[in-house]
This record gives structure tokens, sequence and C-alpha cells, in this order.
């Protein structure tokens, strides 16, 4: 009794080890073709007596079967489609059940089904390789929804399929049709975000253009504008009778209110565009930024930058990154009532990484984030997308009374980095 309770229980593990297989097969691979590849390979080696197999997904847009991945073949990187009821595959999807062809004469019967151009990608697969003895063909389904078909063949001279392999394939197809389902899924909407980093990319990339160029034009136009308004005066000073002082007053006013927008507009265009961030690098634009912005704000600000090579980051990323510091001290400024801040930079082997600090009265971070329509929130959402626009993610910790750090980490990998 011991014995048969022994062999029981080892059965058991035995069953749970393979359905718990395609799960850890997910974990290990690193993209959707090698996970096809690696389950396919698992149905052959785990339902006896199967030689290959071939993993055909449903194309709805061409309403076809698409063989994606093979096993067991003499070549397996042949890509063929086939229609409904087109061979063992096509007559599984069509008949929504798994089929079992228990002889060689059923199997030929199949094969006789392809089109001529299928015919001849199995010839290529097979080519070296014995006849094939039996087969068997089960629907993916998810949902009432056949993503695909589960090929099985086997060649070799042992016993053929029987039903008991085929419920055992049965069993496995539903694992794997989730795993293949929530892989798409989410494959699909890692490209959705990838289209929306494009097109934000590419927005945000048009933006900083009309930056720069508005405050290119403000430096080379407007300035010289004022400039030129400015020396007419001067001019028409010099030019006044020595009693007109009542002019002279009134040309000192004009003069100083031109001095007042030659600063303002060199500021605004300072602020636009810092020329730093364009012909130095991000570190030396923050640190401009931060010298400045500590006088203004009477606020020590220190910044820490390590890691510093002679490769710098994409454009996209300097400025996001540079923008993010911005608005993170615009908040410390006018939110924190903070007696300090730091911000530090990290260029590290795999990944580049930005904090910013402060000590002041700290906030509720979950209350701003839920704070549908409020400015803060705002500036809070903003900086989270650009961190995710450069392929990062935006943390930020804070609590009442105990100051904020707001922490941005950007894989190398993200973007291509390389000298400029």
């Amino acid at each position: 009794m011991a014995f048969i309770d022994q062999v029981s229980n080892s059965h058991t593990v035995q069953c749970e080890e393979v359905f718990l297989a395609p799960g850890r097969i997910l974990k290990t691979v690193s993209n959707f073709e090698e996970l096809l590849d690696s389950l396919v390979k698992f149905l052959v080696e785990n339902v006896p007596p199967a030689n290959a197999g071939v993993v055909y997904l449903y194309d709805k847009r061409r309403q076809q079967l698409v063989a994606e991945a093979s096993y067991g073949y003499s070549r397996k990187d042949i890509k063929h489609s086939l229609r409904a009821k087109e061979g063992a595959p096509g007559q599984c999807f069509a008949q929504r059940k798994a089929l079992l062809f228990s002889s060689a004469e059923a199997v030929k019967q199949q094969i006789a089904t392809l089109r001529p151009a299928n015919l001849d990608c199995h010839a290529k697969m097979r080519r070296g390789l014995p006849p094939t003895m039996s087969m068997i063909a089960n629907p993916l389904v998810l949902r009432e929804e056949i993503l695909g078909v589960v090929l099985l063949e086997h060649y070799r001279q042992h016993k053929p399929f029987s039903e008991a392999d085929l419920l055992q394939l049965e069993a496995l197809s539903g694992w794997i049709s989730l795993i293949i389902d929530d892989t798409q899924s989410h494959l699909e909407l890692k490209h959705t975000k990838r289209c929306y980093r494009e097109l934000l990319g590419k927005f945000i990339a048009k933006s900083e253009e009309e930056r720069k160029k508005i405050a290119r034009e403000i430096h080379d136009e407007v300035n010289q504008l004022l400039l030129s308004v400015k020396l007419n005066l001067e001019d028409i000073e010099t030019a006044l009778p020595a009693d007109s002082v009542r002019a002279r007053e009134r040309l000192a006013v004009s003069s100083s209110h031109i001095n007042q927008a030659l600063d303002d507009l060199h500021e605004l265009s300072l602020n636009l565009r810092p020329p730093a961030l364009d012909d130095l690098g991000l570190p030396q634009a923050l640190d401009w930024y931060i010298r400045r912005l500590s006088k203004e704000a009477s606020l020590p600000i220190v910044l820490e930058v390590s890691g510093l090579s002679q490769r710098r980051p994409a454009p996209v990323v300097e400025i996001e990154l540079f923008r993010i510091a911005q608005e993170a001290l615009s908040n410390v400024i006018k939110h924190a009532k903070a007696a300090s801040a730091r911000v530090k930079l990290n260029f590290g082997k795999s990944r580049l990484v930005l904090m910013v600090q402060d000590n002041g009265t700290g906030f509720d971070t979950d209350a701003a984030l839920s704070m549908s329509g409020d400015k803060q929130n705002l500036g809070l959402l903003g900086m989270m997308e650009r961190a995710e626009l450069c392929g990062g993610i935006l943390k930020i910790e804070s609590a009442l009374g105990h100051g904020t750090r707001l922490k941005v980490e950007i894989p190398v990998s993200s973007y291509d980095w390389g000298a400029y």
C-alpha cells in the first residue's frame, strides 16, 4: 500500500511540474519568438510519443494560420500559412476541436489537402526524416476565441498517439493559450506605449525647437532693435540744449525702461532654451540654472554630479531631465518652505539618475496625485510623463513635515547614448 501511495505521489508531483513549466518558460525568454520556440519544444518533450511539432497562430487580417514556431524538424525557419480545412491544422481550426490521426494512412490523407506551395514547405521541413506515423492537432482556445493550433507528430518506431496523449495536449494547450494571449496583450500594450512615447517625443522635440527659435529671435532681433532705440535716445540726449531738464529726465526714464526690457528679454531667452544645454550638456546647464535660481530665491541649492564621462545621453533625455529639474525646483520654492535643497545627477553604468530633495514641509503624495485638475497635480503628472517618455520612471517620496525627494531613473538602454 505504501508503495502504491509513493507511486501516486510521484505521478502527482510530475504532473504539477509539467503544468508549472510553461509559466517558468515565460520568465526566462526575452521575446515572443523565443517564447513560442520554447513552448513548442516543451510540448514535444512532454507529450510522448511526439518527435516534432508546430505552433500556428491565427492571423485575422489574412484569415490564415501562420506557422510561427517549430521543433524537431530538419529545418525550422520555413514560414508558411494554411487556410481553414487545409492540412491537419486547418481541419482542427475549422472543426474547433482536437483531432487524432492515429495511422500513417490518415496522415497522408491530411497532407494531400495541402496546397502545392505548402506541400513544398512540408517536404523541406521534413527532409531526411522518416514518414510521419501519427499526428495530433489541438486548437489554442481562450474565451471562445481560437488563437491558433498546435500540431504534434511522431515519426519513430514506437506506439502512435493515443486518446490519453490528446487529452494531455488539450490540458497543456489551455495553459499555453493563456500565456500566448497574455504575452500578445503585453506586447500590444508595449507597442501602444512606444507609439505614444514616439508621438509625445516628436511633439516635445518640436516644442523645444520652437523655444530655441524664439530665444534666438529675441536675442538676434528684438534685442538689437531695443539697443538701436537706446542708442537713438542717447543721441537725442546729446543733441538737447543744456537747459532741457524735463526732456533729459524723460529720456533717462525711457532708457531705464529699455534696460529693464533688455534684462527681462535676456532672462526670457535663457529660460526658453539655455544655451549650455545644447553646447555643454545637462550637468553644465543644471549648474548654470541652479546657481541663478539659488541667488534669485535666496535658497541654498547644491548640485552633485557623479559618474560623468565623455558620453552624453540622447538630446531628448537631457531636455526632459532638465525640464523635470526645473519643475521640481519651482515646486520647492513655491510650496515647500524649505531651508535648503539638493540636486543629484548620477551617470551609472546601467542607468541615469536625477534626484531633487528638499527639507521643507512635505505633502501627502497620494492626495496630491488624486486631485484632478489641481495645478500642482498637473505639474507632478507632467514630470511623470516626461520621465516615461525617456523610458524611465519617476518616484516621489514625501510626508508632511519631512520634506520631499523626487527621483528619476532612466535605463541606459532606453535611448541611444553616444558622444556628441
